[in-house]
Protein backbone atom coordinates (compact mmCIF):
# COMPACT_ATOMS: atom_id res chain seq x y z
CA UNK A 1 0.00 0.00 0.00
CA UNK A 2 1.51 3.39 -0.87
CA UNK A 3 2.47 5.62 2.25
CA UNK A 4 0.33 8.67 2.52
CA UNK A 5 2.53 11.46 2.66
CA UNK A 6 -0.57 14.24 2.95
CA UNK A 7 -1.55 16.34 5.81
CA UNK A 8 -4.35 18.22 7.08
CA UNK A 9 -4.15 21.69 8.71
CA UNK A 10 -7.21 22.41 10.96
CA UNK A 11 -7.69 26.33 10.80
CA UNK A 12 -8.80 28.50 14.18
CA UNK A 13 -11.31 29.64 11.56
CA UNK A 14 -12.40 27.01 10.33
CA UNK A 15 -13.05 25.37 13.73
CA UNK A 16 -15.09 28.25 14.96
CA UNK A 17 -17.10 28.81 12.08
CA UNK A 18 -15.09 32.56 11.15
CA UNK A 19 -14.21 33.81 8.33
CA UNK A 20 -10.67 36.19 7.40
CA UNK A 21 -8.81 35.43 10.94
CA UNK A 22 -5.25 36.65 10.40
CA UNK A 23 -3.51 33.97 12.09
CA UNK A 24 -5.43 31.45 10.16
CA UNK A 25 -4.12 33.18 7.11
CA UNK A 26 -0.29 33.83 8.32
CA UNK A 27 -0.31 30.55 9.48
CA UNK A 28 -2.65 28.06 7.44
CA UNK A 29 -3.71 29.47 3.83
CA UNK A 30 -0.26 31.15 3.04
CA UNK A 31 1.44 27.51 4.09
CA UNK A 32 -0.63 25.84 2.46
CA UNK A 33 -0.36 27.91 -1.03
CA UNK A 34 3.38 27.91 -0.89
CA UNK A 35 3.86 24.35 0.24
CA UNK A 36 4.97 22.96 -2.71
CA UNK A 37 7.09 25.54 -3.69
CA UNK A 38 9.82 24.71 -1.20
CA UNK A 39 11.73 21.70 -0.24
CA UNK A 40 11.41 17.72 -2.04
CA UNK A 41 7.86 18.40 -2.65
CA UNK A 42 7.91 14.79 -1.63
CA UNK A 43 4.32 16.17 0.66
CA UNK A 44 1.42 17.91 0.08
CA UNK A 45 -0.70 20.00 3.21
CA UNK A 46 -3.86 21.24 2.86
CA UNK A 47 -6.83 22.62 4.38
CA UNK A 48 -8.80 19.73 6.54
CA UNK A 49 -10.88 17.86 4.88
CA UNK A 50 -13.36 15.66 7.01
CA UNK A 51 -12.65 12.35 6.02
CA UNK A 52 -9.65 12.66 4.31
CA UNK A 53 -6.30 10.73 5.24
CA UNK A 54 -3.76 12.40 6.17
CA UNK A 55 0.13 11.66 7.62
CA UNK A 56 0.78 14.36 9.31
CA UNK A 57 -1.72 16.76 11.23
CA UNK A 58 -1.01 20.83 11.97
CA UNK A 59 -3.75 22.11 14.63
CA UNK A 60 -3.54 25.84 14.36
CA UNK A 61 -4.38 27.50 17.23
CA UNK A 62 -7.38 24.38 17.62
CA UNK A 63 -8.10 21.97 20.43
CA UNK A 64 -9.54 19.49 19.18
CA UNK A 65 -8.03 16.66 21.82
CA UNK A 66 -10.65 13.79 21.24
CA UNK A 67 -8.94 13.62 17.48
CA UNK A 68 -5.58 14.24 18.86
CA UNK A 69 -5.61 11.09 21.32
CA UNK A 70 -6.70 8.90 18.00
CA UNK A 71 -5.04 9.97 15.15
CA UNK A 72 -1.66 7.89 14.29
CA UNK A 73 0.34 10.51 12.21
CA UNK A 74 2.33 12.83 12.76
CA UNK A 75 0.56 15.54 15.30
CA UNK A 76 2.20 19.23 15.39
CA UNK A 77 -0.29 21.86 17.86
CA UNK A 78 0.97 25.51 16.27
CA UNK A 79 0.50 28.14 18.85
CA UNK A 80 -0.29 32.15 18.16
CA UNK A 81 -1.48 32.94 21.62
CA UNK A 82 -1.41 32.96 25.23
CA UNK A 83 -4.56 30.72 25.41
CA UNK A 84 -3.79 28.85 28.20
CA UNK A 85 -4.85 32.02 30.15
CA UNK A 86 -8.04 31.47 29.10
CA UNK A 87 -8.03 28.45 30.90
CA UNK A 88 -7.66 26.32 27.23
CA UNK A 89 -6.51 22.95 27.86
CA UNK A 90 -3.17 23.23 26.25
CA UNK A 91 -1.36 21.11 28.39
CA UNK A 92 -3.45 18.29 27.50
CA UNK A 93 -3.47 18.54 23.65
CA UNK A 94 0.31 19.10 23.91
CA UNK A 95 0.73 15.87 25.63
CA UNK A 96 -0.90 14.28 22.79
CA UNK A 97 0.97 16.15 20.11
CA UNK A 98 4.57 15.36 18.82
CA UNK A 99 5.50 18.98 18.99
CA UNK A 100 4.76 22.41 19.55
CA UNK A 101 5.08 25.55 17.09
CA UNK A 102 4.97 29.03 18.08
CA UNK A 103 4.56 32.69 16.11
CA UNK A 104 6.94 34.14 19.23
CA UNK A 105 10.15 33.26 21.08
CA UNK A 106 8.24 34.72 24.27
CA UNK A 107 5.62 31.88 23.94
CA UNK A 108 8.66 29.50 23.04
CA UNK A 109 9.87 30.01 26.28
CA UNK A 110 6.79 30.34 28.78
CA UNK A 111 5.66 26.78 27.02
CA UNK A 112 8.85 24.97 27.43
CA UNK A 113 7.89 25.61 30.68
CA UNK A 114 5.42 23.07 30.76
CA UNK A 115 6.08 21.04 27.35
CA UNK A 116 7.91 18.28 29.04
CA UNK A 117 9.77 16.48 26.76
CA UNK A 118 8.06 18.01 23.76
CA UNK A 119 10.00 19.62 20.99
CA UNK A 120 8.92 23.37 20.68
CA UNK A 121 10.00 25.30 17.72
CA UNK A 122 9.81 29.02 17.03
CA UNK A 123 8.31 29.81 13.44
CA UNK A 124 7.44 33.25 13.01
CA UNK A 125 4.52 34.69 11.46
CA UNK A 126 5.88 35.39 7.76
CA UNK A 127 4.98 37.16 4.44
CA UNK A 128 3.03 35.81 1.63
CA UNK A 129 4.44 38.32 -1.55
CA UNK A 130 2.09 37.20 -4.24
CA UNK A 131 -0.70 38.53 -1.75
CA UNK A 132 0.99 41.57 -0.13
CA UNK A 133 2.30 42.59 -3.92
CA UNK A 134 2.34 45.97 -4.28
CA UNK A 135 4.80 48.72 -2.81
CA UNK A 136 4.49 52.10 -1.54
CA UNK A 137 5.64 54.62 -3.92
CA UNK A 138 6.52 57.28 -1.32
CA UNK A 139 6.42 61.33 -2.48
CA UNK A 140 8.64 64.30 -2.13
CA UNK A 141 5.63 65.69 0.89
CA UNK A 142 5.53 65.66 4.37
CA UNK A 143 3.60 62.93 5.65
CA UNK A 144 -0.27 63.75 6.42
CA UNK A 145 -2.18 60.62 6.92
CA UNK A 146 -1.04 57.41 9.05
CA UNK A 147 -3.19 54.09 9.55
CA UNK A 148 -3.28 51.77 12.68
CA UNK A 149 -4.92 47.99 11.42
CA UNK A 150 -5.80 44.98 13.92
CA UNK A 151 -8.58 44.03 16.21
CA UNK A 152 -10.32 46.78 17.75
CA UNK A 153 -10.20 45.80 21.27
CA UNK A 154 -6.31 46.03 20.53
CA UNK A 155 -6.85 49.77 19.22
CA UNK A 156 -5.93 50.89 23.66
CA UNK A 157 -2.58 51.15 22.20
CA UNK A 158 -3.02 54.14 20.22
CA UNK A 159 -4.06 55.86 23.74
CA UNK A 160 -0.35 56.76 24.60
CA UNK A 161 0.22 58.31 20.78
CA UNK A 162 -2.72 60.73 20.02
CA UNK A 163 -1.39 63.51 21.32
CA UNK A 164 1.63 62.84 19.18
CA UNK A 165 -0.22 62.89 16.27
CA UNK A 166 -2.09 65.71 17.06
CA UNK A 167 1.19 67.45 17.29
CA UNK A 168 2.54 66.73 14.09
CA UNK A 169 -1.30 67.19 12.32
CA UNK A 170 -1.38 63.56 11.26
CA UNK A 171 -4.32 62.38 10.74
CA UNK A 172 -5.24 58.69 11.64
CA UNK A 173 -6.81 56.07 10.35
CA UNK A 174 -8.33 52.77 11.77
CA UNK A 175 -8.49 49.64 9.96
CA UNK A 176 -10.63 47.11 12.29
CA UNK A 177 -13.44 44.75 12.96
CA UNK A 178 -15.16 47.68 14.27
CA UNK A 179 -16.03 46.31 17.39
CA UNK A 180 -16.21 48.93 18.47
CA UNK A 181 -14.67 51.61 15.98
CA UNK A 182 -11.85 53.65 17.62
CA UNK A 183 -13.47 56.91 18.83
CA UNK A 184 -10.19 58.65 18.82
CA UNK A 185 -9.29 58.25 15.25
CA UNK A 186 -9.92 60.90 12.17
CA UNK A 187 -11.52 58.26 10.61
CA UNK A 188 -12.79 54.38 11.00
CA UNK A 189 -12.73 51.80 8.20
CA UNK A 190 -13.97 48.40 8.53
CA UNK A 191 -12.45 44.86 7.39
CA UNK A 192 -14.68 43.68 5.03
CA UNK A 193 -13.31 40.87 2.66
CA UNK A 194 -16.88 39.80 1.68
CA UNK A 195 -17.32 43.00 -0.11
CA UNK A 196 -15.70 42.60 -3.80
CA UNK A 197 -14.45 46.15 -3.50
CA UNK A 198 -12.62 46.06 -0.38
CA UNK A 199 -8.73 45.66 -0.93
CA UNK A 200 -6.09 45.72 1.97
CA UNK A 201 -3.24 46.43 0.44
CA UNK A 202 -5.12 49.35 -1.24
CA UNK A 203 -6.38 51.12 1.77
CA UNK A 204 -2.89 51.06 3.70
CA UNK A 205 -1.00 52.25 0.68
CA UNK A 206 -3.56 54.90 0.39
CA UNK A 207 -1.58 56.42 3.89
CA UNK A 208 2.52 57.82 3.95
CA UNK A 209 3.03 55.31 6.98
CA UNK A 210 1.87 52.68 9.05
CA UNK A 211 1.46 53.58 13.01
CA UNK A 212 2.11 50.65 15.36
CA UNK A 213 3.29 51.34 19.33
CA UNK A 214 3.82 48.40 21.09
CA UNK A 215 1.43 46.75 23.42
CA UNK A 216 2.85 47.13 26.74
CA UNK A 217 -0.23 45.05 28.42
CA UNK A 218 0.74 42.03 30.28
CA UNK A 219 -0.32 39.80 27.47
CA UNK A 220 1.40 42.41 24.71
CA UNK A 221 5.08 39.96 25.04
CA UNK A 222 3.45 37.36 23.59
CA UNK A 223 2.02 39.17 20.45
CA UNK A 224 3.54 38.75 17.39
CA UNK A 225 4.94 41.76 15.27
CA UNK A 226 3.18 40.35 12.08
CA UNK A 227 1.75 43.83 11.48
CA UNK A 228 5.54 45.03 10.75
CA UNK A 229 5.95 42.85 8.43
CA UNK A 230 2.82 43.49 6.84
CA UNK A 231 2.99 47.02 6.38
CA UNK A 232 7.15 46.22 5.46
CA UNK A 233 5.92 44.06 2.83
CA UNK A 234 3.75 47.12 1.21
CA UNK A 235 6.70 49.07 1.65
CA UNK A 236 5.34 51.20 4.21
CA UNK A 237 7.43 52.44 7.29
CA UNK A 238 6.09 51.41 10.48
CA UNK A 239 6.20 54.19 13.49
CA UNK A 240 6.82 52.34 17.13
CA UNK A 241 8.26 54.77 18.76
CA UNK A 242 8.71 58.85 19.03
CA UNK A 243 11.66 58.95 17.37
CA UNK A 244 10.51 56.85 14.22
CA UNK A 245 7.22 58.79 14.18
CA UNK A 246 9.39 62.43 13.71
CA UNK A 247 11.74 60.62 11.40
CA UNK A 248 9.17 59.55 8.51
CA UNK A 249 7.69 62.41 8.84
CA UNK A 250 10.27 63.19 6.41
CA UNK A 251 9.62 61.71 2.81
CA UNK A 252 13.16 60.52 2.40
CA UNK A 253 13.02 58.69 6.04
CA UNK A 254 10.43 56.89 4.77
CA UNK A 255 11.75 55.98 1.29
CA UNK A 256 15.21 55.04 2.95
CA UNK A 257 13.24 52.84 5.75
CA UNK A 258 10.96 51.70 3.08
CA UNK A 259 13.98 49.90 0.89
CA UNK A 260 15.64 48.80 4.21
CA UNK A 261 12.54 46.83 5.69
CA UNK A 262 11.36 45.36 1.85
CA UNK A 263 14.42 43.86 1.43
CA UNK A 264 14.98 42.63 5.54
CA UNK A 265 11.33 41.25 4.41
CA UNK A 266 12.25 39.36 1.41
CA UNK A 267 15.33 37.92 3.22
CA UNK A 268 13.74 37.05 6.40
CA UNK A 269 10.15 37.22 6.44
CA UNK A 270 9.36 34.84 3.17
CA UNK A 271 5.94 32.27 4.14
CA UNK A 272 8.37 30.03 2.22
CA UNK A 273 10.90 30.26 4.81
CA UNK A 274 8.36 28.95 7.63
CA UNK A 275 6.79 25.99 4.94
CA UNK A 276 10.66 24.60 5.08
CA UNK A 277 11.14 25.25 8.40
CA UNK A 278 7.74 22.92 9.05
CA UNK A 279 8.56 20.46 6.52
CA UNK A 280 12.07 19.79 8.50
CA UNK A 281 10.65 19.41 12.10
CA UNK A 282 8.19 17.17 9.94
CA UNK A 283 11.41 15.11 8.53
CA UNK A 284 12.80 15.31 11.87
CA UNK A 285 9.93 13.87 13.84
CA UNK A 286 9.21 10.86 11.53
CA UNK A 287 13.06 10.01 11.60
CA UNK A 288 12.25 9.66 15.12
CA UNK A 289 9.29 7.81 15.30
CA UNK A 290 11.11 5.09 12.99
Amino acid sequence: MKEIRKGGILLFENWHGKENIGSSRIRGHWLVNNWNKVGSQDTSLEVFQQGAKYSFWIFQKTYWLDYAKVFSGIKILDICDADWLDTVPIKELIDNCDAVTTSTEALRDEIKKFAEGKRVVYIPDRQDLTYHNIQKKHTNEKAKKVIWFGYSHNAVVLDKVISALKKYNLELTVLSDYRPPYMKADVNLKFDYNNPNFNFNDIILQHDFVIMPSDTRPRGRFKSPNKLYTSWALGMPAATNAEELKRFMDPEGRKKESELRFKEVQEKWDIKLSVKEFQDLINEIKKEKV
